[in-house]
């Protein structure tokens, strides 16, 4: 099955439009993870319990399991096999590079990790999305407008040709008929999201931003799914796995993730 197609299926069985980010960093892991070996699975495991009904989507930064080695790549693929089979996986990587590496890299994210999707860099060029591209069913989402104070410094250049990020649009739209192509763009940048819903109309939206960040739901939300149609999702990674307040922390992550999911739902409605 297709990544849009696992999606479409996880979307309506949940009503959700909420990917739920998994970056499990040591230092604000709660207490009681910590002292296990399997520290960030245990971690991720309880995150995916408290939201796998609320969820159309997870996206587990490797940053997070990188940082630990062999070990937390060790458990980057138990965490792997935790997530529920029929809730898509977009593996946030933002790899990108020329020829064999990007091969090798798009081998590692489909084939070695079994991800639906990954979000990958275009600033080297169209030709270095192909590889990723070669594998059937697989999506890619290519950074567009991140969510950062600093995607101005090069995405929102200006001069004789079109800006950096309606450059990467044109490119996607050129390989759309390769695979299934999506792109990253921010909440807290509404103007240029808007802007790409437009010049983008049908394809896929990954949308970080939201909660922590300071990405505004419902102007995120309206402007993403501007022309009727449903390709996008909206990311929480900390203000769901990273919650405020006392009690049972799988309840508090629930909770959290019933907020935002039932966020998007209302600016969907209204």
């Amino acid at each position: 099955m297709s990544f849009l197609a696992k999606l479409d299926r996880a979307r309506t069985k949940n009503n959700s439009l909420l990917c739920v980010g998994l970056d499990p960093r040591a230092d604000r892991i709660p207490a009681r993870f910590h002292g296990s070996p399997t520290m960030l699975s245990d971690f991720c495991r309880e995150v995916i319990s408290a939201t796998a009904d609320q969820a159309c989507v997870y996206k587990p930064n490797l940053a997070f399991f990188e940082a630990s080695g062999s070990a937390g790549i060790a458990q980057l693929e138990q965490v792997m096999e935790i997530i529920p089979d029929d809730i898509p996986v977009i593996l946030d990587a933002k790899r990108g590079d020329i020829g064999s590496t990007a091969q090798m890299y798009a081998h590692f994210l489909f084939e070695h990790l079994g991800g639906d999707a990954a979000t990958v860099s275009p600033y080297l060029g169209g030709d270095t999305l192909e590889p990723f591209l070669a594998h059937e069913g697989k999506c890619i989402f290519v950074l567009c407008v991140t969510s950062n104070p600093g995607a101005a410094e090069l995405q929102f250049v200006a001069g004789d040709s079109p800006m950096l990020y309606e450059r990467v649009i044109e490119i996607c739209k050129r390989l759309g008929d390769q695979g299934e192509i999506g792109l990253v763009t921010g909440a807290t940048h509404v103007e240029q999201l808007k802007q790409i819903r437009t010049a983008y109309p049908d394809g896929p939206l990954l949308v970080p931003g939201l909660g922590v960040q300071g990405g505004d739901t419902k102007m995120a939300v309206r402007a993403a799914t501007a022309n009727g149609t449903l390709p996008a999702v909206f990311n929480v990674s900390r203000g769901i796995s990273y919650p405020e307040g006392d009690g049972d922390f799988g309840e508090l992550v629930r909770a959290k993730a019933i907020e935002y999911r039932q966020a998007i739902n209302d600016a969907l409605a209204g």
